[in-house]
């Protein structure tokens, strides 16, 4: 007996070209199929392809129709896309046809249990029993299903038809490794600047209260105790200690069996906190080789978003920005190291003053360096740099010996605008020169720009839109500069926050691509010049650009900090398990940002939005949420939601992004009451 619903000739399976579908919880207005019965031989002339092992099958049916699935097994690592088993059974009649093969599988019966599951926003999907006819047919009979609807009903058995779903609601977090031991968590608050990040991470250990303060639990748990952990590596400002539980010690697998024959020794190419993502995470895995962190700068992996702010401004300091690595990661670091080649064939990197370093297994994680003007315009020092704590201790160091007063910002992204923001709060005049118009434009979008600029002015920051330096002097007390509108300003320091640009000089002549950052695939392998993925060679962070088919297909890069952590461990794990069982990589970015007070939260790509709503609060109020959205082939997609100090409420988008059709709506109220 098959358990394959029947697809017509005339339309050939689409295995190939499967993609997320917008209606995940609707029934089909029609049969599953609407044609004449089979009078061709069984099976269809196209066979089915072998990406699932033949435990799951199913097909993308033709336009305008939600996709079912049929079979007698849950949706496996092994699918395109991992999903959670929710079943319906539309109210409709479609007809199954059992082939006449021999000998005779096993009946209908036999299918595995199926609990009732709830949809996203709480409502029970209806469930059915089917009569004990309707599972044993005979050989070559065609049997017409018509469900019995019974609300609340566990289904036994029988065969349901389950909706392909985009993305299952855990799918959202990264896979962690979970610990057998609860924990003890502790929150600095004089670090804490209330950005949520931690509820976000572990909503069960951190929640922030209705007027804006952190509440957390201090004895976790051991199941909430890998939740908690991530927390601490995602917090920006190192507020979270955590203590207890099973650390990441080598030899000691919390986590699936690594192939240690393989990696006898594992090469982590970057200092910096995606190499260190990737490097616990194969201690955690249970990598027992010989691990070695090859760093070009001499401070151990740090949060680098403080430097523009808390560092710059002195509150604090490098040891309060380094990241609590475990002592028992058991590793080699060569600090002060700089790569200058990679051959990939022989496995082996090669470093300044003529060394090689042969490795079995590869993370490139060298992140990404400042961009600078293309021709210097003055040879300074007054004018700088941020990116590493070298270039923010440079800067701190300058302007008290220029005793500065008035700085110059050219640059409106996100380092230019926290510049200015420090700056201001350091009682100094600041002029914010960008070449565009507003600020945060190519992030935001232009109507929340308007907001960032004016929340910039109201603080006493002169914004200058669309406007470019044209003229540089080193008057050897300052800098003076021209305006391409003619005016002069004369300022004691000039800093530069004009993005950045990826580190990938060293992998030229490797055979990588590394066309704006390294190439990888949906797994994060690097891939060479003809798109193939490269045995043992992984990338993670800012350095790395791939496709992230929550959204579609097109290769990009992510700079966030939450990115470097998961992007690390899931390069981590994708080394481990090699290209062909490796899972694709499909998270949620998310960033945040802090302007005079008021808090920036994002999740997901505000850039792939084609239109912006603010869907709580006001822009009048500068508190709000505002959801991004664009049309693509299979519905209108929810890609971001953006939240000016409602970190709670943003809660609530996180697990939509990426989403079309109903979970890409704003979620009711009903629904917020449901998840807390």
């Amino acid at each position: 007996m098959s358990n394959e619903a029947w697809w017509p000739p005339h339309e050939p399976p689409r295995h190939e070209e499967q993609r997320p579908l917008p209606q995940a919880f609707q029934a089909p207005q029609q049969p599953f199929w609407e044609s004449p019965r089979p009078q061709g031989p069984w099976p269809p002339q196209t066979p089915l392809g072998q990406e699932h092992d033949g435990t799951w099958q199913g097909y993308e049916p033709a336009a305008a129709q939600p996709a079912w699935w049929a079979g007698p097994q849950q949706p496996t690592g092994g699918m395109p896309y991992d999903t959670q088993a929710l079943y319906y059974v539309p109210p409709v009649q479609p007809l199954y046809y059992v082939p006449p093969v021999q000998p005779p599988l096993q009946p209908l019966a036999g299918y595995h249990q199926v609990p009732v599951v709830q949809a996203f926003q709480g409502e029970t999907l209806p469930a059915v029993r089917p009569t004990p006819e309707q599972l044993e047919p005979a050989p070559g009979q065609w049997v017409e299903f018509e469900p019995e609807f019974e609300p609340e009903l566990e289904v036994e058995s029988g065969l349901e038809l389950v909706p392909w779903l985009e993305f299952a609601p855990e799918e959202f977090l990264p896979k962690l490794v979970s610990e057998s031991e609860p924990v003890k968590v502790s929150v600095d608050n004089n670090r804490c600047h209330i950005y949520g990040i931690c509820q976000q991470e572990a909503p069960e250990v951190f929640r922030i209260s209705e007027g804006g303060s952190l509440h957390y639990t201090g004895n976790v748990p051991a199941n909430l105790a890998a939740k908690a952990r991530q927390a601490v590596r995602c917090c920006p400002m190192q507020a979270i200690a955590i203590s207890g539980g099973t650390a990441s010690t080598p030899g000691r697998s919390r986590g699936t069996a690594v192939r240690r024959d393989d990696y006898r020794r594992i090469v982590v190419a970057g200092g910096g906190l995606a190499g260190l993502s990737a490097a616990s995470r194969l201690r955690e895995r249970g990598f027992d080789g010989e691990l070695v962190l090859v760093g070009e700068e001499l401070h151990r992996p740090y949060s680098r978003p403080p430097l523009s702010k808390q560092f710059l401004a002195g509150e604090l300091d490098s040891e309060d920005l380094t990241f609590r690595a475990d002592d028992s990661l058991d590793a080699h670091w060569l600090l002060g190291t700089h790569m200058i080649g990679l051959d990939t064939e022989k496995r082996t990197l090669r470093l300044r003053g003529g060394e090689r370093l042969p490795y079995d297994g590869l993370v490139i994680a060298t992140g990404v360096d400042a961009k600078r003007l293309p021709l210097s315009p003055v040879v300074s020092d007054r004018i700088r740099t941020v990116r590493t704590m070298a270039d923010a201790a440079a800067i701190q160091q300058a302007m008290h010996a220029a005793q500065a007063h008035h700085v110059v910002i050219l640059g409106g992204g996100f380092v230019g605008c926290e510049l200015a923001c420090t700056a201001r709060d350091q009682g100094m005049d600041v002029t914010l020169v960008v070449h565009s118009a507003p600020l945060l434009r190519r992030v935001l979008g232009g109507k929340l720009g308007e907001v960032v600029g004016r929340i910039q002015a109201r603080a006493g920051v002169d914004v200058r839109l669309s406007t470019k330096i044209s003229e540089w002097t080193d008057t050897g007390s300052g800098l003076r500069l021209r305006l391409d509108d003619g005016e002069v300003i004369d300022a004691d320091f000039v800093v530069l926050g004009l993005g950045s640009v990826p580190r990938t000089e060293w992998l030229e002549g490797s055979g990588l691509d590394v066309t704006d950052g390294v190439l990888c695939d949906t797994t994060c392998h690097a891939v060479d010049l003809t798109g193939r993925p490269v045995p043992g060679v992984v990338a993670a962070g800012d350095v790395a650009r791939w496709p992230n088919e929550r959204f579609d297909s097109t290769p990009r890069r992510v700079e966030h900090l939450i990115h470097a952590v998961e992007m690390g461990q899931h390069a981590a794990d994708s080394l481990l398990h090699g290209p062909a069982e490796a899972e694709m990589f499909t998270p949620v970015p998310r960033f945040w940002s802090e302007q005079h007070g008021t808090r920036l939260q994002a999740v997901g790509m505000p850039a792939l939005g084609e239109r912006m709503e603010i869907v709580e609060g006001s822009l009048r109020s500068e508190s709000f949420v505002a959801a991004y959205r664009r049309d693509t082939p299979r519905g209108t997609q929810l890609v971001a939601a953006v939240a000016f100090d409602m970190p709670r409420q943003l809660l609530d988008y996180r697990d939509r992004i990426g989403h079309t059709g109903a979970l890409a709506q704003t979620p009711t109220l009903s629904s917020r009451r449901r998840r807390r």
